[in-house]
């Protein structure tokens, strides 16, 4: 296990889309919390706090890539391609809905093939051993792609982690495996989880890499996330990343994280936003000004907004399609 050593060689124009990508999320994430409170959507997951990790991972791969995400992941599904329109259309639960036709919680239980997105599961850790057996499909057919799987640090908790994790070391998988850790699975502090927080840590029980990056740095992570693509591309095996984090919103709209953080801890965590401190790394480095870091935010704010009237406005799905696509 290695702190990230890892160079930043991308482009202003790269941190630029990235930045894009994570105001585009929080447009989604903050719309939704509202929808909520306005009875207009029933249910909100948030990703907040988890833009800057889940982008930088995302932005990693390539086209043909495989992306096998939490349902927290709603960010990565923004880098994927999916559309301002598309989420909204899930939200409200709209006939039109690509990623389930309307039969799913928002970023509960989906999938969008065309944006190789697989299915989205809400049993904890066991897309784990998914993602190993399409990393595995692709070295078999010599496709040349490379599977990422992000989770909390709840899922490591699970045996799924483990078999899946394990497969993928025997067999040298094309798989990169990204622990989101924000400390807590639903209301169980880490320190309850696992004596040793640092999940990168395990990689050696496995033989395979392993790698722990401050989540909130998004440079950082995103040459930790490249690094490990390509060495999975080369045919070098699964990297275990363990990105730390801070999640700023309760774990869903049904929850008080005030209950067992505490007022002081929350307060914290919103000092640790991806968001903020990147706005800051692109402003020291004269690519963004603070005004235009705050326009971009608020267009996406509106296009979101804009996005959600439309959206609720498509029609509903038809009774008569309840078992469509479910049996064969």
């Amino acid at each position: 296990m290695a702190t990230t050593t890892a160079k930043d060689t991308a482009t202003k124009e790269e941190y630029l889309q990235l930045h894009r990508w994570m105001c585009m999320a929080k447009a989604l994430d903050d719309r939704m919390h509202m929808l909520v409170k306005q009875g207009r959507a029933p249910f909100v997951g948030s990703s907040r706090g988890h833009e800057g990790i889940q982008v930088a991972s995302t932005a990693a791969l390539g086209p043909d890539d495989w992306l096998v995400p939490h349902y927290r992941g709603l960010a990565n599904a923004v880098v994927r391609g999916l559309t301002m329109q598309e989420w909204m259309l899930a939200v409200f639960a709209k006939a039109g809905d690509p990623l389930s036709a309307g039969r799913n919680i928002p970023g509960g239980c989906y999938s969008y093939h065309r944006l190789k997105i697989a299915p989205v599961s809400q049993v904890v850790a066991s897309w784990v051993p998914k993602a190993a057996g399409i990393a595995y499909a692709a070295k078999l057919r010599g496709e040349g792609s490379v599977t990422l799987c992000t989770f909390g640090d709840g899922a490591t908790s699970q045996g799924a982690f483990h078999e899946g994790v394990n497969f993928a070391a025997v067999h040298k998988l094309p798989v990169v495996f990204v622990c989101e850790n924000n400390g807590y699975a639903i209301s169980v502090p880490l320190r309850l989880q696992m004596q040793n927080p640092n999940v990168a840590e395990r990689a050696a029980g496995y033989g395979i890499a392993g790698v722990t990056v401050d989540g909130t740095d998004v440079p950082a992570s995103y040459a930790v996330c490249r690094e490990a693509v390509g060495r999975a591309r080369r045919g070098e095996g699964p990297t275990l990343i363990d990105a730390k984090i801070w999640r700023l919103n309760s774990h869903t709209s049904e929850d008080n994280q005030v209950k067992y953080r505490g007022a002081e801890e929350v307060a914290e965590a919103a000092n640790h936003d991806p968001i903020a401190r990147f706005n800051g790394w692109l402003t020291d480095r004269g690519w963004l000004t603070a005004e235009e870091a705050a326009e971009v935010q608020k267009r996406y704010d509106l296009e979101a907004s804009e996005a959600a009237d439309w959206a609720e406005q498509q029609p509903d799905p038809s009774p008569d399609d309840a078992l469509k696509n479910v049996f064969a």
